[in-house]
């Protein structure tokens, strides 16, 4: 290499690591995991606007028994943490607003409820079977998959512990 091309190396190297790092501090904002959905009375949400949050994301029915028996330790757990919400999926194609509204009224749901979308399953994925929670930190990864009914005491557990590492 001449005298000539090596200072042109060097910054080309240079700016690669601005790029770089420029990349890297706006990639900070980015949850790991994103959907857009909107709630029952229209309003459009998105995962990431919950960033610093733990999100849990109960994939439910309401034709199926231990969806409806965990509905109040959701409620609980989303009333009771600052630093956490709930996000209700209803996994039922063709089921109407009005009815979940209902639905919700009737069992004092406490959180956010949606319909299942194509966004929510392509980054959640399907779940296996009913109820699906699925755990998101704060950071927006994924973290645990709960398949079956969970407790807000089970929740807060795993929570405390996820923290100590």
């Amino acid at each position: 290499m001449n005298k000539i091309t090596q200072p042109l190396s060097f910054i080309r190297y240079f700016y690669f690591l601005i790029i770089l790092l420029v990349f890297f501090i706006s990639s900070g904002n980015v949850f790991a995991i994103d959907f857009n959905y909107k709630d029952l009375d229209g309003q459009s949400h998105q995962l990431s606007q919950d960033k610093g949050k733990w999100v849990l994301v109960n994939f439910w029915a309401t034709w199926c028994p231990p969806c409806r028996k965990e509905i109040p330790d959701l409620s609980d757990f989303h009333l009771e943490n600052d630093n956490a919400i709930v996000i209700g999926v209803n996994y039922e194609p063709g089921i109407t607003i009005e009815r979940l509204k209902k639905f919700s009224e009737l069992y004092l749901v406490s959180y956010p409820m949606t319909q299942m979308n194509d966004e929510i399953i392509d980054a959640l994925g399907e779940p296996r079977g009913l109820p699906t929670s699925i755990l998101v930190n704060p950071e927006g990864d994924v973290v645990k998959k709960f398949t079956g009914m969970i407790s807000d005491r089970t929740l807060k557990k795993y929570i405390a512990q996820y923290n100590k590492k």
